[in-house]
């Protein structure tokens, strides 16, 4: 789960790259995105190697686990970070840290992390509860900067799915 390794993940990515404080260029933002994804494919090398997955949990998974009794709105909150371990539809763009595991996603993410920066106010990210983990139906860009630029939480509405079959 998340929680176990993001801190010490995301402490290292910081101290590895220097960005205790805020990346002032795009130039230092590619590093860090950079080096993350490259951190993201060692762990995820690691981790094969030992027989075990860095992937995010997919909510479809959870839901055929465990079913759903109920669904309510449970509106916005601010979120941890360490419980966010699932994706509705994106466990294949980032590991369980929320580093980013392809190129492709560094355009919206440097345009993501610069708001980030500049105080730019961001719409919440969207979730659902399920258990004690938090899946993303929107957001994983907005998640992914957070985390890499050092924040703990974020803001979220969220969805509470009631598990139909025992706790997730």
């Amino acid at each position: 789960m998340f929680a176990a390794n993001v801190s010490a993940e995301q402490q290292a990515l910081l101290w590895e790259h220097g960005a205790a404080g805020p990346a002032s260029s795009g130039g230092e933002l590619f590093q860090i995105y950079r080096r993350a994804q490259l951190r993201a494919q060692l762990l995820g090398w690691w981790a094969r190697l030992r027989g075990r997955g860095r992937g995010l949990l997919s909510l479809a998974e959870a839901q055929a686990t465990h079913g759903v009794a109920g669904v309510h709105a449970a509106g916005l909150q601010s979120v941890p970070l360490s419980q966010i371990c699932g994706s509705e539809n994106r466990s294949y763009d980032f590991d369980q840290a929320f580093l980013p595991l392809h190129s492709r996603s560094w355009e919206r993410w440097r345009s993501v992390a610069q708001a980030l920066q500049n105080n730019t106010p961001l719409p919440p990210v969207e979730l659902v509860q399920l258990g004690g983990c938090y899946y993303v139906r929107d957001g994983h860009h907005r998640i992914s900067a957070a985390a890499l630029l050092g924040q703990q939480a974020i803001d979220a509405v969220v969805t509470v799915w009631e598990a139909a079959v025992g706790g997730v």
